[in-house]
């Protein structure tokens, strides 16, 4: 199956691929015999910005429900320029920003510069000016 998404919210990924590897007790275990809580390694990862509503959590569901079957798939992303949004508090009031995903670099991306395939889109912008000239 392929699946073609705008986003996908996979979570944080460190703790799920310690459990998916049957390792997370071990992990857990030896870093707390160095002095090291493995809760606190996890609370220091970044969510991947590439969604946050309930059609990213979907395509991360039918990509987990794939792999737990072991049935071939892969998920596409659309990449965009900016995330959905960023959120802040100003004077009271909710305001949205567009989310820099992007700001460190292709941080999630595997860049495979030899493979990409240029989309061609056909058609036409037309702007027709009101009577008022707007």
């Amino acid at each position: 199956m392929y699946y073609l998404s705008i986003e996908f919210l996979l979570g944080r990924l460190l703790g799920q691929n310690l459990l998916n590897l049957g390792i997370y007790d071990i992990v857990q275990e030896g870093l707390h015999d160095l002095g090291i809580s493995l809760h606190d390694l996890e609370e220091v990862e970044s969510d991947a910005g590439l969604g946050n509503g309930g059609l990213g959590r979907l395509a991360a569901c039918f990509m987990d429900s794939l792999a737990s079957l072991d049935l071939p798939g892969h998920g596409y992303g659309i990449r965009y320029k900016h995330g959905l949004f960023e959120q802040r508090i100003v004077d009271g009031f909710q305001v949205e920003l567009p989310e820099q995903w992007l700001r460190h670099g292709h941080v999630w991306e595997v860049r495979k510069p030899d493979l990409t395939v240029e989309v061609p889109f056909w058609g036409r912008v037309e702007t027709i000016k009101g009577k008022d000239g707007s």
